[in-house]
């Protein structure tokens, strides 16, 4: 079925006597093909390529309580009928609540988008995607015996969307995007040192160009091996110049969810702290959803409001919180374009789109050797952050700095603390950025961007990361 049709059915049910019960409607229509493929120690493990598409629904009841449905059947009266069980389930839901919230009206906007892709994943042959983690996979075992075992996966996202709603907005969005993640695990005797890194942005095959998968591969296995000649770091609390592929995990993590407005205002962190210094004077934290190649790349959201940069906290201090339509009314601000579906079958959440920090005036020779006596820290493992902005998190490598030079090597362990205070700690932001590809979880699945300069702070250090 073509996009046109669909985009003629959500017309078709706007026309509707069902819409004249609401007091708002919104329809999503989608289309989208996604394309994995995971190799493992040169094994194909998975392989799919999954077609999927279908509406999501919402309406507004009484200004009190959102109602939401969803179809994968795509003809006018199971949209029309999803659209009726929608209505129903805001109107009882709204029983229930005493509170009408008054949307602020937003501009009706009409927009035709497409991510410009150099190599559409369109001209690869399915069969062909399996070559990509098969190079990686290569280029790991080039590395030589010490490689234990190596995963790389392939990630392509061809998304056609459709946003129409009773306030007149009709906005069509085609987004690709093109992920590859490599893990390797290196051995010796009964030492394990692990290492990992991804690539990822909006946009078609053209991101292997610089970095071809090979490349990657080789560059991730080298990591690894080289780390099996380290020792483990020193725990305690150091001056430390964080690189950007730590930074962003602490950034979207322990920094970013905190800013989300709807668990700002379930207790979190930042509390009720508009206006006040909550970092450093040197930190200036956006959100853009127009930041080109980024994985959060949208020109607007599944409530069709624009997705432009929003400054969260500037020069220290605490401007906004990301908001959908909903959360900016309960708190009189405007929206600003978070509110993000990760398909047609569920209701948009909150969610960071290009998450970044503004760069600053240090080169990074410059950060490192103002240090005395610290650790620049680099890579990541994940971990875990709370609304309060208490996190854990491993890197994957460390190098002892002394006097201003870099000296020792280190394996990766973790880093702790709360991310507000670290952030309080900055004396020094980096010059450069660079555009990290990431994914969330929070409650549903997502891919985002993060645009992050290395920082120096001070932070707790100490355990095993990585294992």
């Amino acid at each position: 079925m073509g996009l046109n049709i669909i985009f003629e059915i959500l017309e078709k049910c706007l026309q509707s006597n069902i819409v004249n019960q609401a007091t708002l409607v919104q329809l999503r229509g989608q289309k989208r093909v996604l394309t994995t493929c995971t190799v493992k120690n040169g094994i194909v493990e998975e392989f799919s390529n999954i077609k999927l598409g279908g509406v999501g629904i919402r309406t507004s009841a009484d200004g009190k309580s959102w109602g939401f449905s969803s179809t994968n059947k795509l003809d006018y009266e199971d949209v029309e009928k999803t659209l009726q069980d929608s209505l129903k389930l805001a109107k009882a839901s709204s029983k229930l609540k005493k509170h009408r919230i008054k949307l602020d009206r937003v501009k009706d906007v009409t927009a035709n988008v497409t991510t410009p892709a150099k190599l559409p994943l369109r001209n690869l042959p399915i069969e062909d995607a399996a070559k990509i983690p098969l190079e990686a996979y290569k280029g790991a075992k080039e590395v030589g015996t010490h490689v234990a075992d190596v995963k790389a996966t392939y990630i392509g996202i061809e998304d056609d969307k459709y946003f129409v709603s009773s306030e007149g907005s009709h906005i069509r969005q085609n987004n690709t995007r093109v992920l590859l993640f490599v893990d390797v695990i290196a051995k010796s005797n009964s030492l394990v040192c692990p290492a990992s890194e991804n690539l990822g942005h909006s946009g078609g095959l053209e991101l292997f160009d610089k970095t071809p998968p090979y490349s990657l591969g080789k560059t991730v296995a080298e990591k690894a091996v080289n780390l099996l000649k380290a020792k483990a770091p020193p725990s305690g609390k150091f001056r430390v110049v964080v690189h950007p592929t730590l930074c962003a995990t602490l950034l979207h993590e322990a920094i970013g969810h905190p800013l989300e407005a709807d668990l700002a205002m379930a207790g979190g962190g930042f509390g009720n702290s508009i206006g006040e210094p909550v970092s450093s004077k040197l930190v200036t934290i956006y959100d853009d959803g127009h930041v080109q190649g980024g994985l959060g790349y949208f020109a607007y959201d599944d409530e069709g409001v624009e997705c432009k940069r929003t400054n969260l906290i500037e020069k220290g201090v605490l401007k906004s919180f990301m908001h959908d339509r909903t959360s900016a009314a309960t708190a009189h601000v405007s929206p600003t374009g978070n509110a993000h579906a990760w398909d047609y079958s569920v209701e948009p959440l909150i969610r960071q789109t290009n998450i970044g920090i503004e760069v600053g005036r240090y080169s990074l020779e410059e950060m490192i050797e103002d240090v005395k006596e610290g650790l620049f820290l680099q890579g990541t493992f994940g971990g875990q952050a709370d609304i309060n902005a208490d996190f854990t998190f491993g890197f994957q490598n460390a190098t002892r700095i002394k006097n201003g030079k870099l000296t020792e090597e280190f394996r990766g362990a973790n880093v702790a603390g709360n991310a507000i205070e670290v952030f309080k700690t900055i004396d020094a932001v980096g010059k450069e950025a660079i555009l990290r590809p990431g994914a969330c979880g929070k409650f549903q699945f997502a891919v985002q961007g993060r645009v992050v300069p290395a920082v120096r702070c001070e932070i707790l250090v100490g355990g095993m990361g990585g294992s």
